[in-house]
């Protein structure tokens, strides 16, 4: 991880900061989000997942899943 040093306008610090706790998350972690989105163009994203859906094992989710049961409760962290 590297550090960055950022000169914002207050305004737009405050919208940022705002929203970041509207979604639950630090402002650190909003920017790099937002700088992610604005870096990676949507032909990078395909390319991404294309890559990915490539290496998929179509029946692998399913195997894995049935290795849990459908009786297995969710852990305390997982529940609402």
């Amino acid at each position: 991880m590297t550090h960055l040093t950022l000169s914002l306008p207050e305004p737009l610090e405050r919208l940022a900061r705002e929203q970041a706790a509207a979604a639950g998350i630090s402002l650190d972690e909003y920017v790099a989000a937002a700088l992610a989105e604005r870096v990676n163009s949507p032909g990078d994203t395909a390319r991404y997942f294309g890559a990915r859906a490539a290496r998929a094992q179509p029946g692998r989710a399913r195997e894995i899943l049935a290795r849990i049961g459908v009786d297995t409760p969710a852990p305390a962290i997982d529940q609402i």
